[in-house]
Order: structure tokens, then C-alpha cells, then sequence
């Protein structure tokens, strides 16, 4: 089913951007104000036990404290994970920190220089020369980041043209540049011709071996899988490299006991890998697919099973097919996270929601779409025989349901389920209600996970809703929890793909992206999945005191009122599209009352090559036409400006 944004793009004023100055086509306006479609609270009979709700009433004795976060680069390519978060950030011994995301200087048409981002933290200063990518050459993406016995830093990540992993090293963590490996590894050249050999890498390094978990994903030009193992069609598989030796000493295995008895299909990034010393954890779970832990207590060598969730519907494994006959089943949404804790006690963790099954009346292929409105945040703890429910989305209003614009899980394609009566099925991966956890341990024996989730107040003028990165914690070994705490609380900006280091001392250590609209243009920007700008995105790092979280003195609401943060929201410019750009690009800009509208375009040193007057705009969304005839090529900025209010962006002519 087709998604479309429950917005007008109007008519726009066109300006032709020339010598001869700006001349502007007058057109009528009409009020474009926002209606909010609403996602009740458990609509399709879930049990009220498989449903995590908060009131923002746990809160009301919070101090209203935020964390703005530091800058630690930025990226135009604004996705950071398929689902599981992965190992972006390392807290050293010594108290300093790395920390890496996948960047893109440009906007350009595929992301050819696409790379790993690199910062440092030396315990004053974060890195200034943070913005150009570790690999000189290769285009990657999905680094994992570790720490190597001589202290430097390592980084995995993979090789996206034509397949297996990069790898780079520094000579210490923090100092030199990196020197990464001519060619990639851990590839397979018998796949010659074959797109996407091995893809999106989780790696962790102990012991002088780098253990890599990965998708083995062949397709063919239509992405078709090529290659099944043991059943499972573009399987999730294990990895060992040898660092000493710069060499694989096991190369693309199928852990035992994954087989389609269990498994139908690898997922990317539904796995995550944790190490301690010898004992390493890897747990796999993709959208519809059990969770499973494999634990070796000898460096990988060997590996004992266990099956981690409860899910009911494990008797149909191995024939998917007949999930379509179910009315709803429970699943994990393929975003996960393990960490072994200071006693070798694994914990496990994902994002729960409820799925349909369907079978397509013109095609016969079966599908899935995850309810929302049943998502929750699962733990299990090893030894324990159930899984157990710890948290889930803030009811801020206290009317009993989670009230949700459907554009905020925009991102459904034509292909997926929309079930009836409801106005949204969740895009399971990142856009779940409760998804993306991230797990930490302190010297105490202290648990944090932190996770994405919306905030049902906090809407983009676009209609969807904003994201917050939550945390909870247990001081008794994950046995009881805490209720959320949400740490960025921004009610004007997406803070999303959060990842925790997986130690924590006096702070617990993040890393994320923050965006002016919700969702990714890599995955919400088309006909089908709505509209998203190419903005370009901040990455952040934050610190927040271990003591005030344990103390509950993280807030649930805003430093300012719902309503003066969306009076903040007057005047929004996007970002022009396209850009770089020749001929024209857009601009789109929203006002929350009319105004006169006038434009200002200046190159590098700020003389200003062009300006005049839009006209009188009524309150709503405009689409504003740049013309680039007359203006020779390179970097520029552009400057709209009502009475009270302006706001710059940068554009590029070609």
C-alpha cells in the first residue's frame, strides 16, 4: 500500500535567480494546518501484559534536564544502521574515548565518497579534523570500532563495491592517521560478479583476534539471494582475524544450530556481538526469526546454543508461509543488543512488536507488518527462563494510548501491510515504537540500555513525529528495572541511532545522530515513503552522570512547554533539492502565520549576488523554485527572512 504525507505541497512562488536580480510569480496560498491521525493503544486485542506504558506522572519530581550533546562530525548520508545499533563508540581504560559513524562529505547522487567518520576524545578535547573519512579511497560503510592489546584503535568496516571488509588501524587511539587495508577482507572472490559479498559487519576485538558477525548477502542485479546455507538464504555468519598474523583463521561459518528449522533468511544488522576476555556473545534475531544466543568461553573456538525469546509462534519455524493464517503474532523487530556483564553473565535485548502475516493476491508472496501499538523493550539475562518486558513509549498526555502521526513510520513501501482499521503498521529495523537498544555495564556491576523511541508531543511541521533516545537502568544484575528517562529530550530536533559504550564509569557515554526531520532520506525521501530533505546531520557525543540516572533525575518533558517549543517552530527553511544542482532546485519553508517573504543569495565572502521580494505568504507549507541561470558555478548561500525571523542555508551550483 502507497503512504503519502497528509500534507499539501502548495503552488510555489518561483524565483529566478539572474543577473538581472529575482523575479517572482505570484500565486494563492491556502492554509495548510496540520491533522493529527492518531495510533490508539491496542487496538487488535493485544494481552495488556505484552504492552509497556508509561505516564508522564513517573516523572513529575524530574529536574527538566536535557543533554545537548558535543559535536563530533557531520554526514549527509543519514542512515546508521538497517536495525541493531552496533559498536560505534569505545570507552579506553585510561578514560578517553573513539568513536566512529559512517559519513558522507556530500549529497552527491549515490554517496561516492561515502567512509568511516572518525573523533577522539583525550580526555580535554575532541578531535577539530573530524570530518574526513579514515579510508583514503575505498567507499564504506556500518564501522565497528575496538580496541586493539597495543592500545590502538581498530575499525571494521565493509567495502561497499564490491564487497568483504575494510580494515584500519592507527598507531595509537587518537594520534596519526589510519592505515587501512589495500584490499578488502574477508571477502569472497569465488563470487565474482555476485553484488553485496559479505555486508554490514558487527566486529569486536579481545584477545589478539577481531571476531566479525556479518550478512552474507548475494544477489543477483534485482537482489535476488544467490546463495542459501543450510537453508537459510543470505545467512548471518561468524568470522575470525587474526591480528597478529593479519590473517582469517575462520572465514564465513555457519554457526551451529542456525539452520532453516529456525531461520528462513538472514536480516542485515538483526545480530549483535559482545566479547569479554575469551567468552564472546553473538545474538541473532531479524524481523520474524527467533532470538538465539551463541556463547564460546574459548575465544570462538567452540560454541553452546540457547534459545533466548518465548515467541509462540516457533512451531510453524521452517514454514513461514503458514504464519499468513494468523490472525497476530508476537516478534522481536530485528534490532538487538548483547552484552556480557563483570560476572560472564550475558544479557540480551530487542525491541518487541506484534506482526501480521499476509499473502499477496496478485504475487502470492507473503509478508509481514509490525503493530506499533505493542511495541515494548525485552530483556533476558542468562539463566533466566523467560524473557521479561522493562520498557516501552511515554503516554506524555495520560489519555491512555500512544497518539502517533502515521508519516512517523513513513518509510512503508508499496509492498508492505497496512492491516484494517489501522492507519500505520511500524517499519520494523528503526522506526519501531521502542527499537534500537544499546547496552552498557559500569565497574559495580550497574545495567543501562538506552533505545529510540517518538515522542507523541513533539511533532516536525511535516507531520511526523520527533525522536528521543531513552535509558534505563538496574542496579541488581537486570533483575528489576527503572523506569524510561528520556536524555535528549529535543523537542525541535530527531535524536536517533544511539549507541552506549559497552563500559561506563562515572558517565554513561553515547553517541548519535541528530536531524532536523524525522525519519532518513535514504529511506523515507521517495513517492512511495514520503518526503524527507537531505539535510545534513549532526553526530553527537553526550556524557550523562551514571548518579543522576540511577537517581531517576532524568525528566520525561521538555526544558520548555509543549507549546513555546512549538512556537519556536515560526519560520522552518529545508535544505534545497537537489543540491549540488543545476537549472533549479526547491526549497520548502513553513510558516506558522502568514508573513511578507523576502530572499537574500550571497557567494563564499559574503557579497551578495542576488536578493528580492517573495510576497506576502499565507501560514502553511510553500515550495520556493531557485534558478541558478546567471550564476557561475560553486558554493553559495541562501538567506530567507520574514519580519522577525531568518534562517541561511548553503547551496552548491554545478
Amino acid at each position: 500500500m502507497k503512504k503519502t504525507l497528509l500534507i499539501v505541497l502548495l503552488s510555489a512562488p518561483i524565483l529566478l535567480l539572474a543577473q538581472s536580480g529575482v523575479k517572482v510569480l505570484n500565486v494563492s496560498n491556502t492554509n495548510n494546518t496540520p491533522v493529527e491521525k492518531t495510533i490508539a493503544l491496542d487496538p487488535i486485542g493485544s494481552k495488556p501484559d505484552q504492552v509497556q506504558i508509561k505516564t508522564t506522572a513517573d516523572a513529575k519530581s524530574k529536574k527538566e534536564q536535557n543533554f545537548t550533546g558535543v559535536e563530533l562530525g557531520q554526514t549527509f548520508y543519514d542512515l546508521q544502521t538497517n536495525s541493531s545499533p552496533g559498536r560505534r563508540i569505545v570507552l579506553h581504560a585510561d578514560g578517553t574515548i573513539s568513536a566512529v559513524w559512517t559519513t558522507s562529505p556530500t549529497d552527491a547522487s549515490g554517496f561516492p565518497s561515502r567512509g568511516t567518520g572518525y573523533n577522539y576524545f583525550d580526555g580535554t578535547d575532541w578531535l577539530t579534523d573530524r570530518d574526513t573519512r579514515i579510508e583514503s579511497t575505498l567507499r564504506t560503510g556500518w564501522p565497528s570500532i575496538m580496541t586493539l592489546e597495543d592500545g590502538s584503535d581498530a575499525v571494521m568496516a565493509h567495502e561497499s563495491n564490491t564487497g568483504g571488509f575494510a580494515l584500519s588501524k592507527n598507531g595509537s587511539a587518537g594520534s596519526g592517521s589510519f592505515t587501512t587495508s589495500s584490499s578488502a577482507i574477508l571477502d569472497d572472490v569465488s563470487q565474482v560478479g555476485i553484488n553485496r559479498v559479505p555486508i554490514w559487519n558487527r566486529s569486536v576485538a579481545t584477545n589478539g583476534k577481531i571476531h566479525t558477525i556479518s550478512n552474507y548477502w548475494f544477489s543477483d542485479a534485482n537482489n535476488v539471494p544467490l546463495v542459501t546455507r543450510n537453508g537459510v538464504a543470505s545467512p548471518t555468519t561468524y568470522s575470525r582475524w587474526n591480528v597478529a598474523g593479519d590473517t582469517a583463521e575462520v572465514e564465513h561459518i555457519i554457526l551451529p544450530g542456525y539452520d532453516s528449522t529456525l531461520y528462513m533468511s538472514g536480516g542485515g544488522d538483526s545480530y549483535a556481538i559482545d566479547a569479554r576476555d575469551s567468552i564472546i556473545a553473538i545474538l541473532i534475531g531479524g524481523f520474524a526469526d527467533p532470538v538465539s544466543l551463541w556463547k564460546s568461553t574459548n575465544n570462538g573456538e567452540t560454541w553452546t546454543y540457547t534459545d533466548v525469546d518465548q515467541l509462540q509462534y516457533k512451531g510453524l519455524a521452517g514454514a513461514k508461509a503458514a504464519l499468513a493464517a494468523l490472525d497476530t503474532f508476537n516478534s522481536n523487530d530485528g534490532s538487538i543488543d548483547v552484552i556480557i556483564d563483570n560476572e560472564g553473565v550475558v544479557h540480551a535485548y530487542w525491541g518487541l512488536c506484534r506482526a501480521l502475516g499476509s499473502v499477496s493476491t496478485t504475487t502470492g508472496d507473503t509478508g509481514y507488518s509490525g503493530f506499533l501499538t505493542s511495541a515494548s523493550l525485552v530483556h533476558w539475562k542468562e539463566g533466566d527462563t523467560e524473557t521479561q518486558l522493562i520498557g516501552g513509549a511515554v503516554d506524555r498526555n495520560e489519555n491512555g494510548q500512544l497518539d502517533f502521526n502515521s508519516e512517523t513510520f513513513a518509510s512503508l513501501g508499496e509492498g508492505s501491510v497496512v492491516p484494517n482499521g489501522l492507519s500505520s503498521a511500524a517499519r520494523v529495523g528503526n522506526t519501531n515504537l521502542v527499537t534500537m537498544p544499546s547496552a552498557s555495564v559500569d565497574a559495580e556491576g550497574n545495567l543501562f540500555v538506552i533505545y529510540s523511541s517518538p515522542i507523541e508531543d513533539q511533532v516536525h511541521f511535516l507531520l511526523a513525529n520527533f525522536r528521543d533516545i531513552h535509558v534505563m537502568y538496574s542496579t541488581d544484575g537486570g533483575d528489576t528495572w527503572g523506569d524510561p528517562q528520556n536524555i535528549t529530550q529535543n523537542a525541535t530536533l530527531e535524536d536517533n541511532f544511539p549507541c552506549a559504550a559497552k563500559m561506563a564509569d562515572d558517565f554513561l557515554h553515547l553517541v548519535y545522530q541528530e536531524d532536523e526531520t524525522p525519519g532518513t532520506f535514504l529511506q523515507n525521501h521517495s513517492p512511495a515513503n514520503g518526503t524527507h530533505f537531505n539535510d545534513i546531520n549532526t553526530i553527537k557525543y553526550a556524557a550523562v552522570p551514571t548518579s543522576d540516572i540511577m537517581s531517576d533525575l532524568l525528566g520525561n518533558d521538555v526544558l520548555t512547554s509543549v507549546k513555546e517549543a512549538n512556537q519556536a517552530k515560526i519560520f522552518v527553511v529545508s535544505q534545497n533539492q537537489p543540491n549540488p544542482f543545476t537549472g533549479t532546485s526547491d526549497v520548502i519553508i513553513y510558516l506558522r502565520e502568514g508573513s511578507d517573504v523576502t530572499i537574500t543569495v550571497s557567494d563564499v565572502l559574503g557579497n551578495i549576488v542576488n536578493e528580492g521580494n517573495v510576497g506576502r505568504l499565507g501560514a502553511g507549507n510553500h515550495t520556493v523554485t531557485l534558478d541558478a541561470n546567471g550564476l557561475t558555478a560553486g558554493m553559495y548561500f541562501y538567506t530567507l527572512s520574514t519580519r522577525d525571523h531568518s534562517v541561511t542555508k548553503k547551496m552548491q551550483v554545478k
